[in-house]
């Protein structure tokens, strides 16, 4: 075992992260992923996400495995499982600068797109939010589409949360039962993540090193999350995670791109 302090300002990040996974099943290495990787490392940052999920996302799942939507949870799995397996050739391929600017990119766009949706068409152009239940053949596709190019972002470098969040908000409306579904997809999309890097020989003593100090800090977010969900507003909560997103996505795109 070794300590560098690199690692305890990395498990405060996880405080943030794991708050919001703990209120939504979704977001704690998307919101992590500039401090994980950028004091980590691309190589060891994305198995250190991977690996940081796996015992809150099987404590959760179990703990309501009950309140799962099983039907949109098999539909996940199987468009996303091809998409996996061409991240993870990715993520063995691609350069750890253009990973982050891809990170980057895609976070920003998923960002915007929500930032769009919950401030500025309700808060600034005063459009009242409405749900649309007609299930079209472009949504269908659209949704799909998102699975699919998910499994690929979270395979290559574990943040296929939000394009995978796009299906599964529309599919699944209650938020006790779209947290524990999509708890259950980490859980099982991560572990196959873990064993393939573990077999690529991402998993050193430096990372576990890491994962000791940072577990302990993960579960303090993780718990004050699960408690914080009854009492919380939807779209108030949604907005302060997409305008915090976009701020990474800008911070990682840029300081990349400057790297270059």
């Amino acid at each position: 075992m070794t300590f560098e302090f690199a690692f305890v300002l990395v498990g405060l990040m996880q405080i943030v992260g794991f708050f919001i996974q703990g209120c939504t099943g979704f977001g704690c290495t998307v919101i992590a992923a500039s401090v994980t990787t950028g004091l980590l490392g691309i190589k060891e940052g994305v198995p250190y996400g991977t690996l940081m999920t796996l015992p809150f996302m099987y404590y959760l799942g179990l703990k309501a495995i009950k309140e799962v939507s099983w039907k949109d949870l098999g539909k996940i799995l199987v468009l996303c499982a091809p998409g996996i397996l061409v991240g993870n050739y990715l993520f063995a391929t691609v350069s750890p600068i253009v990973a982050k600017i891809a990170i980057g990119v895609m976070i920003c766009l998923i960002a915007l797109m929500n930032v769009n949706k919950y401030i500025i068409q309700p808060l600034i152009l005063k459009k009242e939010m409405k749900e649309e239940n007609e299930d079209t053949l472009g949504k269908k596709i659209f949704s799909y589409g998102c699975l699919i190019l998910g499994g690929i972002v979270h395979g290559a470098f574990n943040i296929g949360g939000p394009l995978i969040t796009v299906y599964t908000v529309s599919a699944v409306k209650e938020k006790e039962k779209f947290r524990n579904t999509m708890t259950w997809v980490w859980a099982l999309l991560n572990t196959v993540n873990a064993i393939n890097q573990y077999r690529s020989g991402a998993i050193t003593p430096h990372l576990l090193s890491a994962l000791a100090v940072g577990l302990p800090m993960a579960g303090i977010g993780f718990f004050l999350g699960m408690a914080f969900l009854k009492k919380i507003n939807r779209e108030q909560f949604l907005r302060i995670v997409y305008v915090v997103l976009l701020f990474i996505g800008l911070d990682m795109t840029i300081r990349s791109l400057l790297a270059l």
